[in-house]
């Protein structure tokens, strides 16, 4: 018995359409919460919110773009800018200032030497500059090349040169003597680090190799990418090697900038181009223009990949959306590594099954780059070019906000619960809520509400409206799982969108198996006064089968806006009368056929009544209708008469039809073709028309002439006479 009860119960269950009634709004998965809003909030990937560690801005400049970073020993940050090619120094616990402006406008590269000193790769007609801390630079190094993108310092205090235009990377002593030390055979040495062992590791543009270089120059390839650019490289405390991997690609990135105020035409391109980024440029001497291509290598703009013991390769995250701009290890968690992406400045960090989780979302459209530090990371952001530091400590409280809820319509809101722990000092969780009927937030919407005070469920406040938010607002070590939302959507009225009439044939005998095809249609036969006949009879197949049954089909097309399940009423009317006809209620289909024999002639409309009674409670369905074109129904053929042989071989008859015009009238003599006759009038245009058959070519003797008319609707008629 409970089992057929339950049976009942799921077929009841599945007879009620998925829009019925009230629909839930959850969020509990990684990928749910990740469409929101973060600040200073984090999303660790089994779906939980906490408070993330605070951002601070520690500098900001004047720039564009920060695109390069180095950390001093004592804890001093140099950051190198785009577009003016700036360089500030930020001091530890001090303010920023700015240090140095080259000669060049981009500087894509900073390293601390052994020596104390800062060297600066600047772009385009790349050179390597030597800065003093008072700010003074000399040309240290100059490899002719059109680009320096990256430098690095190895074991022995040599410099090596990262540049584009042949891809080579130059050795550098500590007196400026430099020399090609590695032909890469690509356009760009991206990328440059020192692995756990003292060599180099460098990433290149655009066949994306990553390569490993011995003392003496020779270089292993460790990984061949999918994607064209190795953007960055880290090693972790382990040995592994991180690296990201890019769909920019430099070749179609390059964007012609102008020289300075020389007005020598050179070209550069910039990591924001890479990127896909347009980063707008203040007032400059010398104009800079970024493009910002979509480019995606099978599928993918970006992939974050470990390589560990030199061999085995492991993509850890990949997307087709993001670029990683900013790749380093977490100094608190060695064994952790940090990304910067280009999607809302977004900071992830891997986690013990290197999985990424969220760790900070700053809500800048990029940050550029990442440093690592004792006192935590060091960001670099565009769109105005400024320093962050990411640190250890958690922020007091942290807000995340959902992305709009849109429910189609106006809805009634319902409760509103959520799982969560907060039960440490000062820790908490607040809910709040509110809604509008713009697909953006604006001033039109209604203003937060006060936290839900029930977490197993609250009534929400927030007036009907289409659109709804809600906020958390995290302290101390709370966490918040999931939340869960209750709305009753307004209901959608259906469309009916067509009505149509068509006429079918079937067989009156189908239930008996005959599968006969033949639709011909039984003649009218009249016979003039003048001649004989056995009277009335029909033509065509005078075999057993029976005759066609003529129908109608009425075809409708609906839709409803809510995906309710809809049922139809259709009825009809005749010319002339006021009230509706009911032929069939509860229709699931778009399709109902009668037999035409049903209706008189004349001239019907036919109505399709739908609602949406099935999906909603009585006070909430909705109808529409639609009335189709009128319909003529003429089953009749037309009567021929008035069949009169005249003098000098003349033939006169008349054709009337009850509903319709005449549309064709011919003849035929003995048997002969059927040529057409015209109506006395000149013209077919009305039910009775008036004929005229002039046989004066007729040889002499006996004739049978034959007469066929037919109506609109294809009814045909016959009529003979003998003619002497």
């Amino acid at each position: 018995m409970r089992f057929l009860l339950l049976l009942l119960l799921a077929a009841l269950h599945a007879g009620v359409a998925p829009a019925a009634g009230t629909k839930s709004w959850e969020l509990s998965q990684y990928a749910d919460f990740l469409a929101g809003t973060f600040r200073d909030v984090a999303l660790d990937r089994d779906g939980s919110l906490r408070v993330a560690p605070s951002l601070d801005e520690v500098f900001a400049s004047d720039q564009a773009v920060v695109w390069s970073m180095a950390l001093d020993p004592d804890g001093t940050v140099y950051f190198g800018t785009g577009h003016q090619g700036a360089v500030f120094r930020v001091p530890a616990g001090g303010s920023g200032e700015l240090l140095w402006k080259a000669p060049e406008i981009e500087i894509f590269a900073l390293a601390v030497g052994p020596d104390g000193h800062l060297y600066a790769g600047s772009s385009p007609n790349g050179k390597v500059y030597k800065l003093s801390s008072d700010g003074e630079a000399s040309e240290f190094f100059d490899p002719g090349e059109q680009y320096i993108w990256s430098l690095a310092f190895d074991r022995m205090g040599r410099l090596a040169v990262g540049t584009g235009g042949a891809g080579k990377i130059y050795r550098v002593k500590p007196d400026g003597t430099g020399e090609s030390w590695f032909e890469s055979g690509q356009r760009h040495v991206m990328s440059l680090a020192v692995d756990s062992e003292g060599r180099l590791l460098a990433g290149t543009d655009p066949n994306g190799v990553l390569y490993r270089l011995q003392g003496d120059g020779e270089p292993f390839a460790l990984y061949d990418s999918d994607l064209p650019e190795v953007r960055s490289v880290a090693v972790d405390a382990d040995g592994g090697i991180y690296f990201a991997a890019m769909g920019g690609g430099m070749d179609r990135l390059l964007q012609a900038i102008p020289a300075q105020q020389a007005g020598i035409q050179v070209q550069a391109a910039s990591s924001a181009a890479q990127a896909g980024v347009q980063v707008a440029t203040p007032p400059v001497a010398s104009s800079v223009t970024y493009s910002q291509p979509q480019v995606v290598y099978g599928g993918e703009r970006a992939a974050l990949m470990r390589l560990v013991d030199g061999q085995a390769v492991e993509k850890i995250w990949s997307s087709t959306e993001e670029n990683i701009l900013g790749l380093v290890m977490d100094p608190n968690f060695p064994s952790k590594v940090l990304v910067a992406t280009d999607q809302q400045g977004r900071i992830y960090r891997t986690g013990p099954d290197r999985q990424l989780s969220l760790l900070s979302q700053t809500g800048k459209a990029q940050m550029t780059v990442l440093l690592r530090s004792a006192d935590g990371v060091f960001v670099g952001s565009a769109h105005g070019g400024a320093l962050y530091r990411l640190n250890p400590q958690p922020a007091p409280t942290g807000v995340y906000e959902t992305a709009p809820r849109d429910t189609g319509g106006v809805s009634q809101w319902g409760r509103l619960s959520w799982r969560g722990t907060s039960g440490g000092d000062g820790s908490a969780i607040e809910i709040n809520t509110r809604s509008g009927n713009t697909y953006r937030p604006d001033e039109s919407w209604s203003g937060w509400s006060e936290g839900l005070p029930d977490s197993s469920g609250s009534l929400v406040t927030s007036p009907p409206a289409r659109f709804l938010q809600w906020r958390a607002i995290l302290a101390g070590d709370a966490r918040l799982e999931s939340v869960r939302l209750h709305y009753l959507p307004q209901n959608s009225a259906p469309v009916v969108r067509s009505v149509n009439v068509v006429p079918e044939t079937a067989k009156a005998d189908q239930s008996s198996g005959s599968k006969s095809t033949d639709t011909t249609s039984s003649y009218s036969i009249t016979v003039s006064a003048s001649g004989s006949s056995s009277g009335p009879q029909a033509t065509g197949d005078r075999s057993n089968a029976a005759a066609p049954v003529r129908k109608l089909a009425i075809v409708w097309g609906a839709e409803d806006p809510d995906g309710d399940e809809l049922r139809a009423e259709v009825s009809f009317r005749g010319e002339g009368e006021s009230e509706w006809k009911t032929i069939k209620k509860d229709l699931p289909g778009p399709r109902l056929s009668i037999e035409s024999d049903t209706l008189a002639d004349g001239r019907y409309e036919f109505r399709v009544r739908v609602d949406d009674g099935k999906a909603n409670p009585e006070e909430r369905a909705l109808s529409a209708e639609r009335v189709s074109r009128p319909v003529l129904v003429d089953q009749t053929p037309p009567l021929v008469r008035s069949l009169q042989a005249g003098e000098s071989g003349e033939l006169r008859f008349s054709a009337e039809d009850l509903v319709s015009e005449i549309r064709a009238a011919e003849f035929a003599v003995d048997a002969g073709a059927w040529k057409p006759v015209l109506s006395d009038d000149g013209i077919l245009d009305g039910p009775r028309e008036e004929f005229t058959l002039r046989l004066q070519e007729l040889e002499p003797g006996e004739h049978l002439v034959v007469l066929r008319v037919r109506d609109t609707a294809g009814n045909t008629a016959l009529a003979k006479s003998l003619v002497r």
